[in-house]
């Protein structure tokens, strides 16, 4: 059978151990008897026709974000071009937001587009268009998850921000052609948009909103989740501010979202800097013996070592970035 028949027979499902399989073939025989018999012809025609990319997850172009989450999905339908992504966020929240959460979508989509993210949605009516629109508006590059079948446009009304999404941009489905878009696929669509990104931001939302759900999931990914604080008395903050008092991260300005990121880069710079720079075990010795910030001779009387050959031991992890010279001392960076 082909890969691409394979793959379409196979969307829709979702395996929670389906890293143990080694093949589409295998995963095909262990699910046959679940698996709905379709057109598939007429789907592969379909897709030839209209420009569809039909990648399944022991593909190369798999995104490996999704390869971590509980429950990935085995295909995935896509128009436009899915890049890889540096520092890939999402931005949900109400379908019916009030002018607050328009500029706050506003203010915080522009300036993480200059700041190099790009921005994942659902395409939902409200705050997830205005995230797709204001990503589009500044030159950003932004990707949809739909919770139906690519070839349906839902709502209608986002008809036009679907072709500049699939101009501009990506649109993705797990779901066969012509899937409607039925209330439970939702869900479902919500881990994928929490799988692609590096953390989720929630604008407005109600205590009972999907945004919600997907803010859950990002937590259970172990990412971060961003709420906007809103006023006590309006529904549309009950679900953010409920977030933010079960330790999501209150976005007060576009800087509490850079700057945990930064920290996190910063972190993950420290980590690879020490494990790819080959350290003599007296380097070593020295680096561990730095607490704080300490001058030659407390690290001599800590080392052991004479000031003469502790000297060129800071000069080279000086050179290795590694530590930095204070105005008492050394201290690490």
């Amino acid at each position: 059978m082909h890969t691409n028949e394979l793959a379409i027979l196979l969307s829709g499902l979702s395996i929670k151990d389906l890293n143990d399989f080694k093949s589409l073939e295998e995963t095909y025989d262990r699910y046959k008897d679940k698996i709905k018999k379709r057109n598939i012809l007429k789907e592969l025609d379909y897709i030839e026709k209209n420009d569809i990319e039909v990648i399944n997850f022991f593909d190369d172009k798999y995104p490996d974000s999704l390869r971590q989450i509980p429950y990935p999905p085995v295909t995935l339908y896509i128009k436009g071009k899915l890049k890889e992504m540096e520092l890939p966020i999402a931005i949900v929240g109400t379908r019916y937001p009030s002018g607050y959460g328009e500029k706050v979508v506003k203010y915080l989509t522009e300036n993480l587009v200059d700041a190099g993210f790009s921005i994942i949605s659902g395409l939902a009516l409200g705050i997830d268009a205005m995230a797709h629109a204001w990503t589009l508006n500044k030159g950003g590059y932004t990707v949809a998850v739909l919770g139906c079948g690519i070839d349906v446009v839902y709502p209608q009304k986002n008809k036009n921000l679907f072709k500049r999404i699939e101009e501009n941009g990506c649109i993705i489905s797990e779901f066969p052609i012509s899937t409607p878009p039925n209330r439970y696929n939702f869900p479902a669509r919500n881990r994928i948009i929490a799988g692609l990104s590096k953390g989720t931001i929630v604008v407005e939302a109600d205590i009972k909103s999907g945004s919600l759900i997907t803010a859950r999931l990002t937590a259970e990914q172990g990412k971060p989740v961003f709420a906007v604080p809103g006023e006590i008395f309006s529904k549309r903050s009950r679900g953010t501010n409920k977030l933010i008092s079960e330790g999501a991260i209150p976005v007060l300005d576009i800087n509490s979202i850079l700057s945990h990121f930064y920290l996190e880069l910063k972190a993950d710079l420290d980590r690879l800097k020490e494990e790819n720079t080959e350290l003599t075990e007296k380097e070593k010795l020295v680096l561990n013996s730095l607490e704080g910030e300490m001058n030659e001779d407390e690290l001599s009387s800590s080392t052991g070592l004479n000031i003469e050959e502790l000297s060129e031991i800071l000069f080279d992890l000086e050179l290795k970035g590694l530590i930095k010279r204070t105005a008492i001392g050394y201290q690490k960076i």
